[in-house]
């Protein structure tokens, strides 16, 4: 959702920023501190989507999820297609 153009940049740049926070190096707490080191790093990214995620604009949220459902959707049928043919489901008499 970050990519699609319907997101309000603040909230691309803030999805971003935590992406690099997490991978970067630098922190605002050192991870050598015991208990709160690596604490930080661990509560930035679900804060960061949980933020995001009630930013994001419900129609983009719902057009992208409607495009995982079929995604998905898609990839069971292919998966099924490439079965053997003694996996194959059975239909059931009616």
């Amino acid at each position: 959702m970050a990519h699609d153009p319907r997101t309000p940049p603040f909230v691309r740049y803030m999805i971003y920023g935590g992406l690099v926070y997490s991978l970067s190096p630098i922190d605002l707490v050192p991870d050598w501190v015991p208990g709160v080191g690596l604490l930080d790093d661990a509560a930035v990214l679900p804060g960061v989507i949980a933020v995001a995620m009630m930013m994001i604009p419900q129609e983009v949220k719902e057009a992208h999820d409607t495009k995982s459902e079929k995604g998905i959707q898609r990839k069971q049928l292919e998966a099924i297609n490439e079965r053997p043919a003694h996996q194959q489901p059975v239909a059931k008499p009616a």
